[in-house]
């Protein structure tokens, strides 16, 4: 059916509010990781593996999350997965279980993927419709959703308990969802059924080589990001002795880091060739990184204070740095001889959330077994290794094809596009 300029417009509009929603929601929790680790009473090597068992909800997801969504559109499994997602939000504060409690947040990781799918498929949808690039200003509202977060828990760690931020956060996503729903496009406007006729199935191990070296490269671009969001937090309380209102400082940098880079990507790479731009970032980061988690090291006299905004400057610096790295490789999957571009991005993005399982045990594994600063080595050593690759192997990205990047922070799990097929 034939969509009016004016109803594309107001979908535009309200589907950046709900990317910026639904990014506070998948990330309203990363200032109280501390009270989380105290109340559950578990090691660090522990919430590494409860940090794993998370991560296999998001992995799951990918597996039927393209189904669901050809049949039922993308707005209904967006509101489905958002409301079951702030249930199991909100059931986080009302348990110390450890086993409990990794139940609960892998069901809140399922949800927020699905959520994350829905919404990107919407974006991609829109994009058909408009002739100018909107994806990569949307995706900056999850991020900008991000930063939100880290503002809020801030503030709430300081004034108010766990269960009532929980409790306020869902009831506030739930009605400005419903305000912002009705302008979203509808399952008669969004394409899914031409969608479902037209997708084509694929065994998975039908992939070839040079699709399994990507996968690789991408894991070693997105988990150093997904490490900030488990353990900044953390780094902050344990490593810069942060006050409490302060703990989310170094992760707000590394996400306007992160915010300024992915607005700015497409136009840099109009001078700069996306394979260079992703490698040198990616080196950039890892230096940076690297640095601020030595940096209590050879500073121990200074002021906390002092410490705290020289480690938010370095993470913003890696945001920056890396912000560029997993468009680049999301970009390469286009280049694949024999598979489609959304097949490939489906098969890239399960690959690395099944290592990212282990990675998430190993880091908790290290920050117990040496301590929090030498876990940070793994995400910096990832990055030099996706540094490596992304000059090996994504000569063939354009810059626009960048716009496939999706924000990959946090629980979501992306990206997955409207008409990624089915697999035996």
């Amino acid at each position: 059916m034939a969509i009016t300029s004016d109803r594309i417009q107001r979908a535009q509009s309200a589907l950046l509010l709900v990317f910026i929603l639904v990014g506070h929601t998948a990330l309203c929790s990363v200032a109280w990781v501390p009270v989380y680790i105290d109340r559950l009473g578990v090691s660090f090597a522990t919430w590494g593996v409860i940090l794993g068992v998370g991560a296999v909800g998001s992995m799951l997801s990918l597996l039927v999350a393209s189904r669901i969504i050809l049949r039922f559109g993308s707005r209904g499994v967006l509101r489905v997965a958002l409301y079951v997602g702030l249930v199991f939000l909100v059931s986080l504060a009302f348990t110390t279980n450890p086993v409990i409690w990794a139940g609960l947040n892998a069901g809140f990781t399922l949800s927020m993927s699905f959520v994350g799918m829905s919404a990107n498929t919407h974006a991609v949808v829109l994009q058909k419709l408009v002739p100018r690039t909107i994806v990569p200003r949307l995706h900056a509202g999850w991020s900008m959703g991000a930063v939100l977060a880290a503002m809020t828990g801030a503030i709430s760690t300081a004034l108010i308990s766990l269960d009532v931020f929980l409790i306020a956060t869902a009831i506030i996503t739930l009605v400005l969802f419903e305000i912002l729903r009705p302008r979203l496009l509808g399952p008669s406007e969004d394409g899914h059924l031409e969608d479902k006729a037209a997708h084509i199935k694929r065994r998975f191990y039908q992939a070839p080589a040079q699709l399994w070296v990507l996968s690789i490269g991408l894991f070693c671009a997105i988990y150093p990001e997904i490490a900030i969001v488990d353990w900044a937090t953390v780094f902050a309380r344990d490593v810069l002795e942060a006050e409490l209102a302060l703990r989310s400082a170094p992760f707000g940098g590394f996400m306007i880091g992160m915010i300024v880079g992915r607005l700015l990507m497409t136009r840099l790479a109009d001078s700069v060739h996306p394979h260079v731009l992703a490698s040198r970032g990616a080196v950039l980061g890892a230096i940076t990184l690297g640095i601020s988690a030595l940096l209590p090291s050879f500073s121990a006299s200074w002021p906390t204070g002092v410490l705290l905004v020289l480690a938010t400057g370095l993470w913003m610096v890696t945001g920056l740095g890396m912000s560029g790295v997993a468009p680049t490789f999301f970009a390469a999957s286009a280049h694949v001889r024999g598979v489609s571009t959304t097949w490939a991005l489906s098969r890239m993005q399960l690959v690395s959330q099944f290592i990212m399982i282990g990675a998430k045990v190993v880091m908790g594994a290290i920050a117990e077994g040496i301590n929090l600063q030498a876990a940070f080595g793994l995400p910096v050593v990832l990055l030099m290794i996706s540094a490596f690759i992304a000059l090996r192997t994504t000569r063939g990205a354009e810059t626009e094809e960048l716009d496939l990047v999706s924000p990959t922070t946090g629980a979501i799990t992306l990206p997955i596009l409207s008409e990624t097929p089915n697999d035996d």
